[in-house]
Formats: C-alpha cells, sequence, structure tokens
C-alpha cells in the first residue's frame, strides 16, 4: 500500500502543480486578483505531497520491499541503511523524482519570500514554475514511475550499483538537482519580465540571491562528482571530460556568466536582455543535462536508463521548453537600451569581457560534447572528442579570465583606473617567479607548459590582496578558481605514477618515498567480501602514510569493484590501486603520487564560501529594505 500512496501522492501533486500553472495567468488576465491568494496553499501543498511520494518511496527501500519494481532493481536486503536511503536517487525514476521535489522546494522557498515582490511579477514567475512542475511530473507519471509493481515479488533485491555505493554519492546527486533546479528560478523570472513586457530591471533586481543560491549548489555537487571519479574509478583522475560531466560543467559555465551580467544590470542598468538569455539558456543547459545523462544516447558510468521511449519523451521536455521560451524572447523581447557610458578599462569593461569568455567557453563545451553524438545518430561511425580538444580550445579562455580575476580589483565603475605602481608590480613580480619556479626551472626536466597557467593563477589570487579596497566574497571565489586550477596544473605535471608486482615484505620507491606491502587480509562487509592490501609509506626510514586498497567483490550484482587508498595531504597525495591476484599471495600494484590535488576540493570550497558569504549579504540587504519600507 504505501507504493500506492506514494503514486496517489504524485497524481495530487501534479493536479496542485496544474492549478499552481494556470490560476496567476486566469487572475492576472480577468484581473480576479483575490484569486491570487490560492498560490501559497497550491505551491506547498504540491511540495508536501511530492515530499509525501520521496518519503513512500524512501520506505518502500528501508523495508525492502521487493515487490516495487524500483526497489528490486537497486537494493537488497544486505544493503547498509544509508546506501538504501540514497537508493532513492541512485536510479534514473527516483532520480527523476528527486529532480522534481527540488523544483518544488525552490517554488515554495519562492512563495515563502512572495512579500519581497510585486504581486503581478511573483504570480507569473510561480506560475511558470508551476508549469515545469507539470511538466516534469507527467514525465514521471507516464515514463519513469518509480511505484511501479512488480508480480511475482522478488525474494531478494539486485543490489545498487557498486560503483554508486560511495559517500559521495548520498551528497552529489541532490547538491547537483538542487543547482539545476534553482535555475529555474532565474527561468521563471526571465519569462515573467517577458510576458511584462518590461526592460528587466525586476529580474536584475530580484535574481541575484537566487542563482548565488543555485550557483553554489550546483559548484559544490560538481565537486563531488569530480572527487568520486577520483576516489571511486581507480585511475587517479579528477575529470574524463566525459558527456556527463560537461552536461553538469555548461549550466555551471552559463551561470556564472549569468552572475556576472546582473552584477552589471543591477549597479549600472545595462545588459538586461543578455542577463534575460542567460537566464533562459541556463535551465534549458540543465534541462539538457538532465536529457545526455538519462536519455540512454550515451554509455557512462555516470548515466541512467536506455529506455528509447524515456529518451525520446525527455527530448520532447527539453525541446518545448527550449522552443517556447526561446519563441518568448524573440517576440518580446525590448530594444531601445540606454547607452553604456564607461571608459575602455572600467569594471564594466572587465565584467562584460568576462562574460563574454565564459558564453564562448560555454559554447565551445557544448559543441565538443553533442557533436560525437550527432554524429553517430546520423548515422556517420563514431567520434570521440576528448580532453585534447577541450584542454586546446579552452586553455586561452582561462588564461584570460584569470588576467581579468587580477585586474578587476583595481578598476573602478565608469572609469580607468589610476595606475597603483608597486600594487601592480608586487603581485606580477611574484607571480611570474612561482610561476617560473614551478615549472621546475631549478630541475632538469622543465615543464614550460606550466607556466603561462600558474602565473596567472597566482596573479589571480595575489593582486587583489593590493587591491585599495580587498572585496572579501569576490576574493573567496575567483582565489577558489586560481587554487583549483593551481592543483590541476601541479597534480597534471608533476604527477608520478608507478606499476608494481607486490607481495608481502617487498618494496617499490616512488617520487622518494618506500611503499612496503606488509599484508593481505581478508573481510566481510554487510553485501561484499574483500582483500584488502596493507601497505606503508616511509622516507629516509619514516613512516609517513599507510594504505589500505581493496578488492570488493559484490555478492548480488556477482561484480568485481576497486576500492583505491588515499591519502591526502595539503603538499601531495599517496594513491595506491590493488589490481589482479597473481597467485602466490603476490599483486598487481599501481602507486600514484599527486602533488596538490586536494588544492582541486579546498578551491572549489573556497568558492562555495564566497558565494554563500554573497548571498548571505545579499538577504540582509533585502531584508533591511524592507525594514525601511
Amino acid at each position: 500500500m504505501v507504493g500506492e500512496l506514494g503514486l496517489l501522492s504524485l497524481l495530487t501533486a501534479a493536479s496542485l502543480a496544474l492549478l499552481l500553472g494556470c490560476v496567476p495567468f486566469i487572475a492576472l488576465h480577468g484581473r480576479r486578483l483575490p484569486l491570487l491568494y490560492w498560490l501559497a496553499s497550491l505551491s506547498y501543498g504540491a511540495t508536501l505531497f511530492i515530499l509525501l511520494a520521496i518519503v513512500s518511496l524512501g520506505w518502500s527501500l528501508v523495508t525492502d520491499d521487493f515487490s516495487v519494481l524500483y526497489v528490486a532493481q537497486h537494493s537488497n536486503s544486505q544493503l547498509p541503511l544509508f546506501y538504501k536511503i540514497a537508493a532513492i536517487w541512485g536510479g534514473h525514476e527516483g532520480s527523476m523524482l528527486f529532480l522534481l521535489f527540488a523544483l518544488s522546494l525552490w517554488s515554495s522557498a519562492l512563495t515563502l519570500f512572495r512579500r519581497h515582490f510585486p504581486l503581478r511579477f511573483f504570480a507569473r514567475s510561480l506560475g511558470v514554475l508551476g508549469w515545469l512542475l507539470v511538466i516534469l511530473s507527467l514525465f514521471i507519471l507516464f515514463f519513469s514511475n518509480p511505484f511501479e509493481r512488480l508480480f511475482p515479488m522478488l525474494a531478494e533485491g539486485r543490489d545498487l550499483n557498486p560503483m554508486l555505493q560511495d559517500l559521495a554519492l548520498i551528497f552529489h546527486p541532490p547538491l547537483l538537482y538542487l543547482g539545476y533546479s534553482g535555475f529555474a528560478i532565474s527561468f521563471a523570472f526571465a519569462c515573467a519580465t517577458l510576458l511584462e513586457g518590461t526592460r528587466g530591471q525586476n529580474m536584475a533586481r530580484y535574481c541575484r540571491p537566487w542563482v548565488l543560491g543555485a550557483w553554489s549548489l550546483l559548484t559544490i555537487g560538481i565537486l563531488l562528482g569530480a572527487w568520486w571519479a577520483y576516489s571511486e574509478l581507480g585511475w587517479g583522475g579528477w575529470w574524463f571530460w566525459d558527456p556527463v560531466e560537461n552536461a553538469s560543467l555548461l549550466p555551471w559555465l552559463t551561470g556564472t556568466a549569468l552572475l556576472h551580467v546582473l552584477a552589471i544590470s543591477a549597479r549600472r542598468d545595462l545588459y538586461h536582455q543578455w542577463g534575460i538569455l542567460l537566464s533562459l539558456v541556463t535551465f534549458q543547459l540543465c534541462l539538457l543535462g538532465t536529457f545526455i545523462v538519462r536519455s540512454g544516447v550515451l554509455t557512462s558510468v555516470h548515466a541512467f536508463a536506455v529506455d528509447a521511449a524515456r529518451g525520446e519523451a525527455l527530448l520532447a521536455l527539453f525541446g518545448t521548453v527550449t522552443l517556447v521560451s526561446l519563441s518568448l524572447f524573440a517576440l518580446r523581447i525590448q530594444g531601445n537600451n540606454p547607452s553604456a557610458n564607461f571608459k575602455l578599462f572600467s569594471l564594466e569593461t572587465l565584467l562584460l569581457a568576462a562574460l563574454v569568455l565564459l558564453s564562448i567557453a560555454a559554447i565551445t563545451v557544448l559543441i565538443g560534447t553533442l557533436y560525437p553524438l550527432i554524429f553517430s545518430a546520423l548515422g556517420l561511425g563514431s567520434l570521440s572528442v576528448g580532453a585534447p580538444y577541450f584542454n586546446l580550445t579552452l586553455t586561452p579562455f582561462v588564461l584570460l579570465l584569470l588576467l581579468l580575476m587580477g585586474w578587476a580589483p583595481f578598476a573602478h565603475w565608469q572609469q580607468s583606473p589610476t595606475p597603483h605602481g608597486w600594487r601592480i608590480a608586487v603581485p606580477a613580480l611574484l607571480a611570474i617567479c612561482g610561476g617560473l619556479l614551478s615549472s621546475g626551472v631549478l630541475d632538469t626536466d622543465w615543464q614550460l607548459e606550466m607556466v603561462p597557467g600558474v602565473t596567472l593563477a597566482l596573479w589571480a589570487l595575489l593582486a587583489p590582496m593590493f587591491a585599495p579596497t580587498i572585496r572579501w566574497r569576490s576574493w573567496l571565489m575567483h582565489g577558489g578558481v586560481a587554487i583549483s586550477l593551481l592543483g590541476m596544473l601541479f597534480a597534471s605535471y608533476h604527477s608520478v605514477e608507478q606499476g608494481s608486482r607486490m607481495s608481502p615484505g617487498r618494496q617499490a620507491t616512488l617520487a622518494g618515498y618506500q611503499f612496503t606491502y606488509q599484508q593481505t587480509e581478508l573481510l566481510v562487509g554487510p553485501n561484499y567480501t574483500s582483500e584488502r592490501a596493507h601497505i606503508i609509506v616511509s622516507q629516509n626510514g619514516r613512516p609517513v602514510a599507510t594504505l589500505l586498497p581493496e578488492r570488493r567483490h559484490y555478492r548480488a550484482r556477482e561484480m568485481l569493484m576497486i576500492e583505491p587508498a588515499i591519502v591526502s595531504g595539503l603538499a601531495a597525495d599517496f594513491y595506491a590501486v590493488l589490481g589482479d591476484n597473481l597467485g602466490a599471495g603476490e599483486y598487481s600494484v599501481r602507486l600514484y603520487h599527486k602533488p596538490m590535488v586536494s588544492w582541486i576540493w579546498g578551491g572549489a570550497l573556497m568558492m562555495v564560501l564566497g558565494g554563500l558569504l554573497a548571498l548571505w549579504q545579499r538577504i540582509r540587504d533585502a531584508n533591511a529594505c524592507s525594514e525601511d519600507q
């Protein structure tokens, strides 16, 4: 009965969402404004019933109700409790249900803060969100029902995919979905602005806090996804330019561009059309990412679903939202903008250059991601677009953005900065010296390719600290980008690895460290058995770390999974992978020494912290304005 309760809750939520989509436009068109007072109850009601559906699915997973097809496919009686809960979004149907729930949460949040918006603007925005809830609800009901029954009932479930039985899974997908659905708010604001026929002043004024929140959640979601790839896949990398990885990067790039254009619009009343367009495109890219991951058009360790009908339905969903919103933009956008009166090197120019670079970078990633899929769909064969393409095409944009990040704190609105002499020279000199040292100029093995990237990353990190006024929130976000890039560069150019045949007592040397294989122990986990190696890392006879890589055999799925061992440090990570059992107690072991790779995660956390602090400041400013009124 719990499954039927969940399905009934979903049907009720879809009905409430339909009313939420219709009532605002009926009320505004028929001048029946009292109807708008029902919007809050409709929004909260839809969220409550979707939450009830989520709880129903979770209860079915926790109680091992294998009469529910989704539970039988993605859970097992021996699966640990926290992975049973994570299995709610561990498969296609559950992940789409959680995406619907995340979208409903944002609509309820908008309703909660409705007094901060003009009534008509709020009503139109919530109406757009209502229609998005309707479309996604119908897709789940007709093509992705997580409450479908299985007859006859199975005695045991298939288990959650072992690759997804990782702590990062518990947080990565929900944060990613919350980030995706958060951009629906700016999408709704853009549509409301177009329907009102205004230039976008309201959108620029109200949109920034919501975009900051969605951007911060998406950033930490991408961070956890990169960490999952690094810690779970066993190849020592954090980004493979996989289409599924690119699917989350695309809205992050356009969302970052949107933040910059909103800053100009709010301060100087410029570029409203660009802000509206980026709001539409960013959410469309979120839908495109959903299509890429869950349509079955590609095979990836990240991807869900291979059902052609679902893929066609998702494509129709994406096409409908894109066609309607871009047609509305084309028909309703207004020209006659005020002239932009500012100097060449003013802050407006730098922000404009940043959003142009970010937009072009997004187009570049989009082309590299979709071209192989289109090439294959046309029956022209298979084509791979990998790291060489992305690294080569994106490097110039990244370098220019780093240059702008370091220069922006010295710029002013409407005027070029005055010369600052030592304030510019000192960080520039430090950055150049750091870039030369990082290349290995004191060693025989030079890495001159690193010099531009490291120099400009250090410039972006250090220059704002010498500006007359330090903008700490901007420094955290821009400095986080610089620190992450430094980690990527050092880990890419200075990492070393070695494959060895190891058995108890045998030793291997890598990067000046000794790796000594101590023993192999056999373990029994809740739903797997494991071979675990003990490897002691030492330098000059002094132990510095212990690595415990594993080979896990998951009984339900009959899958062998490699669990790398990682010991992280500020200077470097030690990374070990336990490979094939060669017999007689000997194993194939791959060892890595990865300098500064933890800086990637630290820089991303800095970006998120900067975004959250900026969001908090916007909320305080909005509350202060409300109190003054």
